[in-house]
């Protein structure tokens, strides 16, 4: 059973039509790297930080707004020198004469060096998507990615599950996961996750109006907020495993986080994390935990695990809340 807070969660996911984004890949041609060390028991804190929704999460914004958005939450990656891989929904590229100005903004994250991935053409929730349409919907997502990812001799690797919904049984479960596999997808998990999406609805829409004053009073909730989680992750973290471990962080390709990515850095930073790319962070062996969740919620792995196996560990009625006044503003723009 869902704890309240959690189910508050979720409900909010499921009223948002467009939500996150990250990254599927294949073996690159040329011979690769050796492979990152496993993570020792004894690992510094470390996060592997991911983008969804790309182009843009949320409102879908003209072209220079969009292009704008995109060079700010570069620069801020570069500055930060914070490796990242971005999720993909071509769907948002669209059809006709839009396309390529769209193109031409997605290909700004692969000249940053940025790997993406795939998640997927439309954005469908597997849980209410027939499995063959969801498959169906995940392939039509891949030419341009791996057309882009080619340019920089990568493949399609990574894959990410909209809204985190990984089917509610586990047939459906081992049957995505066979068709992935067989398409050369690594799923990307996520245990550090925060709803950055539904500031940003209310973010984006005081901005377009010129309302300066509630820009500045959510972006500062927003910061608050993702070091209110980071914390309750950490203790979250501590009661599973006993040991920090290589975290993924989801986030998304929107305006709230084009203004204060750099404050997000400052707060990992400041409580003794490096930032490592994805395939580091799944050298961690908690990602070798079972997860047999079948909830209908997109949850934290953190929590899948908790789920699987049946102890509780975690008090998820304590995973913090938006303040009051940014979710009253997000349900009236729904």
């Amino acid at each position: 059973m869902l704890s309240q807070s959690t189910q508050g969660h979720v409900r909010r996911r499921l009223g948002v039509a467009v939500l996150l984004t990250l990254v599927i890949g294949c073996t690159p041609a040329a011979t690769p790297a050796p492979a990152p060390a496993p993570a020792a028991a004894t690992d510094a804190p470390a996060v592997a930080v991911t983008f969804d929704d790309l182009i843009v999460g949320g409102r879908d914004l003209e072209p220079a707004r969009t292009e704008a958005m995109t060079r700010a939450l570069l620069g801020h990656l570069r500055d930060g020198a914070v490796p990242t891989v971005g999720f993909v929904n071509a769907a948002k590229l669209q059809d006709g004469p839009a396309k390529t100005e769209r193109l031409r903004i997605l290909r700004l994250w692969t000249e940053a060096g940025v790997e993406l991935g795939n998640h997927t053409f439309s954005h469908p929730s597997l849980h209410a998507t027939p499995v063959a349409d969801y498959e169906a919907d995940v392939i039509r997502g891949e030419p341009e990615i791996r057309e882009l990812n080619a340019s920089r001799g990568l493949g399609l690797r990574w894959f990410r599950h909209p809204y985190l919904h990984t089917g509610t049984s586990l047939e459906v479960r081992a049957e995505i996961d066979r068709f992935l596999a067989e398409r050369g997808y690594t799923v990307a998990p996520v245990t550090v996750d925060n709803s950055d999406w539904l500031y940003n609805f209310v973010y984006t829409d005081a901005k377009s109006r010129g309302d300066g004053e509630t820009m500045r009073r959510v972006g500062e909730a927003f910061v608050a907020s993702m070091e209110a989680a980071l914390k309750f992750h950490e203790e979250a973290t501590a009661a599973l495993f006993g040991r920090p471990i290589r975290h993924v962080l989801l986030l998304h390709a929107n305006e709230i986080n084009a203004e204060y990515f750099d404050d997000i850095v400052a707060i990992y930073k400041r409580r003794g994390y490096r930032f490592i790319t994805l395939d580091e962070a799944l050298t961690d062996p908690a990602y070798r935990e079972a997860d047999r969740f079948t909830g209908a919620s997109g949850v934290s792995w953190l929590y899948r695990w908790d789920w699987t196996r049946g102890r509780k560990q975690v008090d998820w009625r304590a995973e913090p809340e938006p303040p009051a006044f940014v979710q009253e503003l997000f349900d009236a723009s729904q």
